[in-house]
C-alpha cells in the first residue's frame, strides 16, 4: 500500500490514531510531507480525502464538543493543522465535501471556540476562509466575512500588526457583501471605528466609500476624539479626509463636503479659541487650504465657504469676525475656475474690497 493510499485509510473514527501519527510525522519533518501527498494523490482520491475528512471531522466533534475545549492544550480532533492549511491550496477541487469541512472548521463550530494554545490551527482555518472568499466560491460571503473579521481583531491584537494590516486590505472588499444595518455586523463596525486612530490611510479612506450613511458616523466618532489627537495624528486624519473626498463621486462626494468639510469650516468659524478642538479643527481646515493646487479645491472652497464665510465676516461677535478672517486670509482667493476670467476677476476684487472693510472698521485685524 502506498503512502497516500495509507493516508487516505486513516481518514476515519476507527484509524484516527494512524492519522494523527501521520500529522504528527508531517510536523516533526519527517519522510512524510501531507503536501507533496496531496500532490501525488489523482482527482478521485483527493474527492475521497475531503469525503473522509468531513465525516472524522463530525465525528470529533461529536465526541469532543467544543464546550470542551476552554483551557486544553492538545486534544484529538485539534490536531489537523496542516490538512486545515492544505485544504486552503485544493479548492479548486469539486468542492461539496470541501464546503462541508470548512462549514465545520467556521464559525461556532471550531474557529471561535479554539482556546489561545490553539493559536496556530486559528491561522491556518482563517487562511482557508481567506481562499474561500478570493476564489469566489459558494457561501463566500460567509467565510469572508469571517476572514475581514479576524483579521481586522488581530490587527488590534498583535504588537506587531503591519502583516494583519495589509492582510484587512486585500479582504476590504468584503465590506461591500455585507449589510451595515444589520445587527450582526455591529462588532465588525465598532473595530472600523478605531482604525481611525491608527496607521494605514488606503483602507481609510476606503472606509468613506463603504456606505454613505457611515459618513457621518464616522466624522462623528473623529469630532468626538478630535480633542485628544496629537498634531501628527490630525494631520494623518486631515489626509484621509482629503484623499476620501478626491476619490469620491455622486452622493459621496456630496455628503463629505457637507457633513464633514463644511462641518470643519463652520467649527472653525464659531469655535472659541480656548476651545481644545479649535486648532485641531483649524489644522484640518487649513490642510484643504494648502492642497489649492489639486484640481476641484479651489471650486469645492468657493462653494462651501460661500453660505458661510461672508455672513460670519461680519457678525457681531469678535472673535466670530476675527477667526472667519483668518480662514478668509489663509484660503484667498475664493474662486470657480469654470467661471470666466472676468467673473473671476470681479469677485476676487469685492472679496478684496470686503476683506479691507472688515479688517480696518469691524474685526479690528
Amino acid at each position: 500500500m502506498s503512502k497516500r493510499e495509507a493516508f487516505l485509510e486513516a481518514v476515519c473514527k476507527e484509524n484516527v490514531e494512524d492519522f494523527l501519527r501521520f500529522i504528527q510525522l508531517h510536523d516533526k519533518a519527517e519522510p512524510f510531507d501531507v503536501e507533496e501527498v496531496l500532490q501525488e494523490m489523482p482527482r478521485e482520491q483527493r474527492e475521497a480525502l475531503w469525503r473522509r475528512l468531513a465525516c472524522l471531522l463530525q465525528d470529533v466533534l461529536l465526541e469532543f464538543p467544543t464546550e470542551r475545549w476552554e483551557g486544553r492544550r492538545e486534544e484529538e480532533g485539534m490536531q489537523e493543522e496542516p490538512t486545515a492549511d492544505s485544504v486552503s491550496k485544493r479548492i479548486n477541487d469539486p468542492y461539496s465535501p470541501l464546503l462541508e469541512v470548512t462549514r465545520r472548521l467556521h464559525g461556532e463550530y471550531v474557529l471561535v471556540s479554539l482556546p489561545v494554545s490553539e493559536a496556530p490551527l486559528q491561522n491556518h482555518i482563517h487562511a482557508l476562509c481567506e481562499a474561500w472568499w478570493k476564489k469566489g466560491l459558494q457561501e463566500k460571503e460567509r467565510f469572508g466575512r469571517t476572514a475581514f473579521f479576524v483579521s481586522l481583531q488581530k490587527s488590534f491584537i498583535l504588537k506587531k500588526p503591519g502583516a494583519e494590516i495589509q492582510r484587512v486590505w486585500r479582504l476590504h472588499d468584503v465590506l461591500l457583501s455585507l449589510d451595515y444595518t444589520s445587527e450582526e455586523n455591529k462588532q465588525i463596525i465598532d473595530l472600523l471605528l478605531q482604525c481611525f486612530h491608527r496607521p494605514g490611510k488606503r483602507f481609510l479612506v476606503f472606509l468613506f466609500s463603504w456606505n454613505v450613511n457611515f459618513i457621518w458616523v464616522i466624522h462623528g466618532t473623529i469630532k468626538n476624539q478630535l480633542e485628544f489627537y496629537s498634531k501628527p495624528i490630525t494631520a494623518h486624519i486631515a489626509e484621509i479626509y482629503f484623499r476620501a473626498w478626491k476619490k469620491a463621486s455622486g452622493e459621496f462626494l456630496e455628503k463629505i463636503e457637507s457633513l464633514c468639510i463644511q462641518d470643519f469650516m463652520q467649527n472653525a468659524i464659531f469655535l472659541h479659541r480656548a476651545s481644545p478642538v479649535h486648532s485641531k479643527v483649524r489644522q484640518i481646515v487649513s490642510y484643504f487650504h494648502m492642497r489649492k493646487d489639486c484640481r476641484n479645491v479651489d471650486k469645492m472652497l468657493y462653494n462651501l465657504y460661500r453660505p458661510i464665510l461672508w455672513k460670519a465676516l461680519s457678525a457681531p461677535n469678535f472673535e466670530v469676525r476675527a477667526n472667519s478672517t483668518l480662514l478668509f486670509t489663509e484660503a484667498f482667493p475664493f474662486y470657480d475656475p469654470s467661471e470666466s476670467n472676468e467673473k473671476i476677476d470681479e469677485n476676487i476684487q469685492k472679496q478684496l474690497d470686503t476683506l479691507l472693510f472688515f479688517s480696518f472698521f469691524k474685526a479690528g485685524v
